[in-house]
């Protein structure tokens, strides 16, 4: 039953290590909602060497993608119908700039890059496409996705390092640190990391109370503030995201799983002496920080600050960028640029196309734009009659194009900024910085004075038992 039960706690470890690994995010900064955007160079890009673009992504495994090429006609017509012919017509026609305007989106400021847009979906296929694009001889890069964020893990490994050191049992601590370390390398986030920062203490404390008499009791009934800390490393980790908070959860079983088989290690390693030292004084008798509180706290504190500085740091854009070309591309901003159709220029152009064999062209006055009345010949009881039939360019009319969207038989543009939202206005920017929630950054400063607390009520505690 033993072994079982030592083979169970290493399957829990190994399960929670591959799924925290597979279910790793990596931090960006985002120009467009659930879309990334990979940029080539135009002198590289020839009519024949854009099929060898496609067929790298295609082989790279990204079989969506919105590009130039295969941009179509917007719109669902009848084959042969009015509608179409005179729009193949007038396609020329200031009625139609819209089709070109849009065209806009494929290009940066200066019309040097030739844009790609790539689903979230491919986003962990986006560094080895641009990677394989590179060495096929074409120029190309990533619109704003930050540099992985070394910094963190690096952080949290010399962290755990010396709490390892200055820890009585070193062996719980070693193994249970583990998982936390490749969660914090696979969510290199700012609030992750200092969950995690959170989540090392309690398991230092938890080794050097190991095997004492009450240790549970004492970090649950002595210790409430650092089951509080717990609590609020938990909703730190989902802060950054739901897929983040809920890898936290299944890093943290592992980590059990980890401490429980370090204690069967133990015991396994202490029968084979003779001699078993018993410890005399209770949980609650020692520090839960060793004898070296002075070091360890600071220590921790001093890394929740590094973290908040590089969060300081990023936000005003000293971190480096993928986008090392400095370009300015298509993405959201405060304040539209013409050149750049939304999604109410694609409604007035749906509007113009279908009501254009309708329209008066006599230049009447009273002619209004937001209302079409047309006729239509049908056959009642055997006698053609004509009924008089009206449009009208309202919220309805919107509402269908609007969801005709979807339909579109290609990778439409349209479907890109119908991701935005109906408030997005686009514009030429470089996102070069994190988007941190402000939920996250309140919870990093929550994180930020409970460790603040422990350490004052230690140092209380310390000062008082001298």
């Amino acid at each position: 039953m033993n072994i079982v039960k030592k083979v169970l706690l290493i399957l829990g470890i190994l399960i929670s290590a591959i799924l925290t690994i597979h279910f790793r995010t990596i931090p960006k900064g985002r120009t467009w909602n659930n879309y990334n955007v990979v940029y080539v160079k135009n002198n590289t890009v020839s009519q024949t060497q854009n099929q060898n673009i496609e067929k790298i992504f295609y082989d790279s495994g990204i079989s969506e993608f919105v590009s130039l090429k295969n941009q179509r006609i917007p719109i669902m017509l009848s084959h042969n119908s009015i509608e179409e012919a005179m729009l193949k017509i007038n396609i020329s026609s200031p009625e139609n700039k819209y089709l070109y305007d849009r065209q806009n989106y494929f290009f940066d400021s200066k019309g040097e890059y030739t844009l790609y847009y790539i689903p979230d979906m491919y986003g962990k296929k986006i560094d080895s496409v641009v990677l394989q694009l590179n060495k096929a001889g074409f120029t190309a890069g990533i619109d704003s996705t930050l540099s992985y964020l070394w910094l963190i893990p690096i952080v949290i490994i010399v962290l755990a390092v010396i709490l390892t050191a200055c820890s009585r049992h070193k062996i719980v601590f070693l193994l249970a640190s583990v998982l936390p370390c490749i969660y914090c390398f696979c969510n290199a986030f700012y609030a992750s990391a200092i969950a995690v920062i959170i989540l090392l203490l309690l398991l230092f404390i938890i080794s050097n109370i190991y095997n004492r008499k009450g240790a549970l009791n004492t970090i649950i009934k002595n210790n409430f503030f650092i089951l509080a800390a717990v609590v609020i490393s938990f909703v730190a980790a989902f802060s950054v995201s739901l897929l983040s908070g809920i890898t936290y959860i299944i890093m943290l079983a592992g980590t059990v799983c980890a401490v429980l088989i370090s204690f069967t290690l133990i015991k396994s390693i202490s029968k084979r002496y003779e001699f078993q030292p018993v410890l005399i004084r209770s949980a609650k008798r020692v520090s839960v920080y060793g004898k070296k509180s002075g070091i360890i706290l600071p220590v921790i504190l001093v890394s929740v600050v590094i973290i908040l500085a590089y969060l300081i740091l990023g936000s005003f854009n000293i971190t480096g960028s993928k986008n090392k070309d400095k370009i300015l591309l298509p993405g959201k901003t405060e304040v539209s640029d013409s050149k750049f159709p939304l999604l109410e220029d694609y409604f007035r152009w749906n509007w113009n196309v279908i009501t254009a064999p309708y329209k008066s062209i006599n230049g009447n006055s009273e002619y209004d734009e937001n209302h079409v009345v047309y006729p239509r010949f049908e056959v009642e009881d055997g006698i053609i009659t004509q009924k008089n039939y009206s449009m009208f360019y309202n919220q309805s009319f919107k509402n269908e194009v609007y969801n005709n969207i979807d339909n579109l038989d290609f990778y439409s543009i349209e479907n890109v900024i119908k991701d935005q939202g109906n408030d997005f206005l686009a514009g030429y920017t470089m996102a070069a910085s994190y988007n941190v929630s402000i939920f996250s950054i309140i919870m990093m400063i929550l994180c930020f004075c409970m460790l603040l607390f422990i350490y004052f009520s230690a140092m209380i505690v310390k000062g008082g038992k001298k």
